[in-house]
């Protein structure tokens, strides 16, 4: 992509200026985001080159004089972004000043705060209260119209028309645009509904609908902490659980890294899948000269006989015990020679599930030691960590048709998220083997902080996600009485995430009917449509708690200490609705296409996306709503002519929407039901009594939080997110300027919270209404680069 001004548009065709000196002809349907109107001489553009002729033209917000504009033939200016042949930009420490103001962008999400209640008795309908019946009118019934127009691309999937392609051995679909019943281009209701609604919530304070509250995080054990971890198999007797402990030949030092030998002995069993660099400067050691085994034969967790040796890893200088030799239990013992050991032991097999894994593992002691009491909390912990790891990693097993084996140069899956995978199925059995987290109670004696399933592993965090959601009354809705606005709106259902929850009495409503119902919204004015193979869009990373917490009584802060912002320290709180903001003019095909058109089954192409310009038309019926509830519903249809944001690929910059009310009118079902000639329906229109009904709610919500509607940090949040075009780029963190093909935004994060004795940048996420000057490019090493 590159950019330029348009010099002439006349009759449908033009002629853009780019930035490279060149001059490019386009017309009418070359352009991709933007109303043909605004099509003028001046006009800012970005589009791709392609021979003499631009395509994908998006109109920029930005006007310029065409005296300022260099001729064709002038020299090329600078280019915006760096070209491949250039030199690499420069990097700065994170700690020093930059030699350069570096490239910043903005990131694709960011969250709408909660309020705390300053008035309870005030406006209760913005409270939690009982819904009104079905059974009767007692409030106002009507319809509204509504005419909705892409500000950006809009893209929503018929879930029935999935075209799939093999691509490299894989599967990679291609989706097709939402048609309703009678074939017409449409937006499902459903995705109106579930758009309005997440705005409704918001602007109401209403609950957490869709909260897994009692769900417990994890992070990655550092490599240092993990070094501590013993060895055990659990061991139940009737409804006594214990840890029987296989240390190896070394004393178990809690708080500490082993003192002698690595506590479990290794089993060469794999060439790695990543070279090694320990083998390739070393090739000549009794290291890289080890046999390799074959585990033909032998299962997970099987008890076996084995001859172990002396070694020392020539890299990290660090002993550890090597088996050269095994043997079942009834097999005739090998001898050992020399300083080897004949030991028994359980195999501990997890698969080749990282790059650069060559060894097994072998859990055995030589000593006499006691068995430590595995408490249930510990018990409980682990069962949610495996389920923790399954959830994590389930569609992408789904893939595989081995996923216990490696697949070229991707590692095999990890032994326990392949089985007991029913949610039904305990996790945690007899004999199982584990890595244990002990702590010394007194000489000899221990007791457990948690186990895990691998010797470098997640670990959940203390807290549930639920305990930081501040207030704690916008919990999920449990009980019929007691619903909140958006609950007695659209609707609730009673559930619960917690399996162990015991069900509402019998006698007790478990869910309640909205009083809304949206109809699909039928395209009116085609602005054209395009395909296009999409970048790949991640799963969300709550984890990353510099981006999902903040402090509860101040603003986020740079430079802390991850103890300092994660999920176990009592000062954080969830920062509130997840929003994917509007991109708006800075909409860019670099960010929303794959780099070099590249198919996979990561990624997704999706055909007759609508063009921005596109008009969609639909309804929505309501019943028995309170004149503040019609207010609310009305502002979050109308949302002050920000940007709705609908359908797919939304932090790529595509759905977003602008919804117009046409019409409002009630029905009077008294006047309706006393006519008998038909001649008054009871229908009137009530459309110039909108800005009425909205005043109401937004009186209310000021009289029972505080503040005038216009300051309450919701509705800031959500101006900031959704109002204009942003000011910088929109894209996720990365530590280059352009786009990857191997991806590497992970890169971004490993550098933002590197520690050590040289302080990384360890950014946190601004408040919403606080994010104008955006992130920098970081590299996996901290630091910033100046794009």
């Amino acid at each position: 992509m590159t950019e330029g001004v348009i010099i002439r548009f006349q009759h449908n065709s033009g002629k853009i200026q780019g930035d490279d000196g060149k001059t490019y002809d386009f017309n009418r349907k070359a352009i991709a985001q933007g109303s043909v109107e605004n099509a003028t001489p001046g006009r800012r553009v970005r589009f791709e080159p392609e021979g003499e002729r631009a395509r994908n033209v998006v109109l920029l917000g930005e006007v310029v004089s065409l005296a300022k504009t260099a001729p064709a033939s002038a020299p090329a200016p600078q280019p915006q972004q760096p070209a491949a042949s250039q030199p690499t930009p420069a990097k700065t420490p994170a700690t020093g000043q930059a030699s350069a103001a570096p490239y910043r962008f903005l990131n694709p999400y960011n969250f709408v705060r909660t309020l705390e209640v300053r008035n309870p008795k005030s406006a209760p309908l913005l409270g939690r209260c009982a819904p009104p019946p079905h059974d009767r009118y007692v409030g106002l019934t009507g319809r509204i119209t509504c005419r909705l127009t892409a500000t950006t691309p809009i893209f929503v999937s018929d879930s029935e028309d999935v075209a799939k392609e093999a691509v490299n051995g894989k599967e990679h679909r291609s989706h097709h645009f939402f048609r309703d019943p009678e074939g017409n281009v449409a937006i499902p209701g459903t995705s109106l509904r579930g758009a309005v609604r997440a705005i409704f919530e918001a602007a109401t304070n209403s609950c957490f609908a869709h909260f897994a509250g009692k769900k417990r995080l994890s992070y990655h054990l550092l490599p240092e902490l993990a070094l501590q971890l013993a060895p055990a198999q659990i061991r139940k007797t009737d409804d006594r659980w214990e840890l029987e402990l296989l240390p190896g030949t070394t004393p178990i030092t809690p708080n500490q890294r082993p003192p002698g030998h690595q506590y479990a002995a290794w089993v060469h069993v794999y060439d790695p899948i990543q070279r090694s660099r320990t083998v390739a400067q070393a090739p000549n050691t009794p290291y890289a000269q080890r046999k390799k085994l074959s585990l033909a034969g032998y299962q997970h967790g099987e008890r076996c006989q084995a001859i172990i040796e002396p070694m020392r890893h020539p890299r990290r200088n660090f002993d550890f015990w090597n088996v050269v030799q095994l043997a079942k239990p009834d097999q005739s013992a090998p001898k050992p020679v020399g300083n080897q050991r004949l030991v028994n032991g359980y195999l501990c097999i997890t698969n080749q599930n990282i790059e650069n894994k060559h060894d097994e593992r072998l859990f055995f002691t030589t000593q006499n030691l006691k068995p430590v009491e595995l408490p249930k909390e510990v018990r409980e912990k682990y069962e949610e960590l495996l389920a923790d790891y399954q959830e994590r990693h389930a569609d992408e097993v789904k893939k595989r048709t081995h996923p216990e084996r490696p697949a070229g140069r991707e590692p095999a899956f990890s032994r326990f998220l392949l089985e007991r995978t029913r949610r039904d199925e305990p996790r945690l059995r007899d004999g199982d083997l584990v890595y244990a987290m002990l702590e010394e109670k007194s000489r000899g004696t221990y007791t457990v902080k948690f186990i895990v399933p691998v010797s470098v592993p997640r670990v959940g965090f203390e807290r549930k996600i639920g305990e930081l959601l501040y207030p704690p009354a916008l919990a999920k809705c449990t009980e019929y009485e007691r619903l909140c606005p958006a609950c007695r709106t659209f609707g609730w259902v009673w559930g619960d995430d917690d399996p162990d929850q015991p069900r509402p009495e019998l006698d007790k409503p478990t869910a309640y009917a909205g009083r809304v119902r949206f109809s699909h919204a039928v395209l009116t004015q085609d602005a054209g449509v395009f395909d296009a193979t999409l970048a790949i869009l991640s799963t969300p990373k709550p984890t990353t708690y510099r981006f999902y917490l903040r402090p509860r009584n101040s603003k986020p802060q740079d430079g802390l200490d991850d103890q300092k912002v994660d999920y176990d320290n009592e000062g954080q709180i969830l920062r509130g609705r997840k929003v994917y903001r509007h991109h708006g003019d800075r909409l860019n095909l670099q960010e929303y296409q794959i780099v070099n058109g590249v198919k996979s089954d990561q990624n997704r192409t999706v055909r007759n996306v609508q063009k921005a310009g596109s008009v969609f038309e639909f309804t929505v019926d309501f019943e028995n709503l309170a004149p503040v509830e019609l207010g609310a519903l009305l502002w979050s249809l109308r949302l002050e002519g920000w940007h709705h944001r609908i359908g797919y690929a939304k932090p790529l910059g595509f759905g977003s929407a602008q919804i117009e009310v046409r019409t409002v009118s009630l029905l009077d079902l008294e006047v309706r039901y006393a006519s008998l000639t038909g001649k008054n329906d009871g229908w009137s229109d009530y459309t110039s009594a909108c800005q009425e009904w909205m005043d109401a709610f937004k009186d209310a919500m000021a009289t029972r939080y505080g503040k005038p509607f216009e300051r309450l940090e919701n509705i800031r949040d959500v101006r900031a997110l959704l109002a204009d075009t942003p000011p910088l780029p929109v894209h996720y963190p990365r530590p280059t300027r352009r786009p990857q093909a191997e991806g590497k935004q992970y890169e971004w994060f490993v550098g933002n919270k590197r520690g050590g004795q040289t302080s990384r940048p360890r950014l946190a996420l601004p408040l919403a209404e606080d994010d104008r000057a955006g992130l920098p490019l970081i590299d996996k090493d901290g630091n910033i680069v100046n794009g």
